[in-house]
């Protein structure tokens, strides 16, 4: 039986046992001590890891070879979206010769990009999340290895959407469009993030949820996308990421066993949607983010870097709407959707470690660390 490192494997069995109390206490009382302490352990133990993670070879032969010998006009062409022979976003290779200037080596660069995307998503999470260490157990596994361990641009980007979010609460357009700059930025991918300022303000309802997933899961064998694959290939995250080719072969595995996943989440979504929208504060737009990331889900599903990660900065809302649809029902419902996922996260681990941390190098025998190994 494969295990992922003791390392996250405690911090596993820690998300699961904060989330049972968090759950079960009656005050409501969001348990901000026990968030914070497994977030620094996320940040050491991704930010300061040596070796691992899909991309890591990759990254760090670009951030001391390739990007210093970077002109940096091009990268300030690219960042005002002029002609520019820069491949890799602008965002991503700034920081990167920003670290790289004071002679730091890789693993820094990699402990502050872990501290900008755990610390900003976690901040989120505890923003709009009535269960935030829930929502962060949700996370964990695999978003939390694959792209903050892994594909650190698009991770990035995605927590931009994250703060962005924020802006589309408010209303407020310029710095929704900045913060999306700030995303596109980090990853190409997020522009397909932009309409959700607008998708938002839809008015939805059980009836209407139903019948547009039962609509695009029709569309899915018509490959629809087909029609858009250049655009869609030019925004793909498979630009770097084959540092680890058996990682990356697992994609395919992975959108098969998401079907299950997005068949539990729309149900969720249709059966409680009166519930939540009554006593959950802007429900309704983090509800219809997560409807569009399901509805491409089923559209993109026979791609499954389409439907696993291009569409992941929409599903990623699941972690925020799922807890939030529990915290709305009594408390037998809400303590058994709680069960069925804590259940379904320890199924997950054990078949995330067998596959994709083998691959990533997250299991006893192959994850390092710069506080003990170098």
């Amino acid at each position: 039986m494969v295990i992922l490192h003791p390392a996250f494997t405690v911090i596993f069995v820690l998300l699961i046992l904060a989330s049972f109390w968090e759950v079960y206490d009656q005050t409501l009382e969001k348990k901000k001590i026990a968030l914070w302490i497994i977030g620094f352990l996320l940040v050491i133990f991704g930010g300061l890891r040596n070796y691992a993670g899909a991309d890591y070879p990759i990254y760090r032969t670009m951030y001391y070879v390739s990007f210093p010998s970077i002109d940096l006009s091009e990268v300030w062409n690219k960042m005002l979206l002029k002609k520019s022979t820069l491949e890799i976003e602008w965002g991503y290779v700034l920081i990167s010769r920003i670290v790289f200037f004071f002679n730091a080596p890789f693993y820094i660069f990699t402990l502050i990009a872990s501290i900008f995307t755990i610390s900003l998503r976690l901040t989120s999470l505890y923003k709009n999340s009535i269960y935030p260490v829930f929502s962060t157990l949700l996370f964990f596994i695999p978003v939390y290895f694959t792209t903050d361990n892994g594909h650190m641009r698009q991770a990035m980007g995605m927590v931009m959407c994250f703060v962005a979010y924020q802006f589309i609460k408010k209303r407020n357009l310029w710095y929704y469009l900045l913060c999306m700059y700030i995303a596109f930025g980090f990853h190409k991918s997020t522009v397909l993030f932009l309409p959700a300022f607008w998708l938002v303000k839809i008015p939805l309802n059980s009836n209407k949820i139903f019948y547009l997933i039962i609509f695009c899961v029709l569309l899915s064998p018509f490959h629809i996308y087909n029609f858009f694959s250049g655009f869609l290939e030019s925004l793909s995250p498979q630009d770097v990421s084959n540092g680890f080719t058996g990682y990356v072969s697992y994609e395919d595995k992975a959108s098969t066993f998401m079907d299950g996943l997005i068949t539990v989440y729309s149900i969720l979504l249709i059966a409680f949607d009166k519930q939540a929208c009554q006593k959950i504060y802007y429900y309704e737009y983090m509800r219809n983010i997560l409807v569009v990331g399901i509805c491409c889900y089923f559209i993109f599903r026979d791609n499954p870097v389409f439907a696993t990660r291009l569409v992941g900065v929409y599903t990623t809302f699941s972690y925020i709407v799922i807890p939030n649809i529990a915290a709305s029902l009594s408390d037998s419902y809400k303590r058994g959707i709680h069960m069925f996922f804590v259940c379904f996260m320890i199924f997950y681990y054990f078949v995330f470690a067998q596959y994709q941390g083998n691959a990533g190098s997250f299991t006893p025998e192959r994850y390092k660390n710069y506080l003990w190994s170098n």
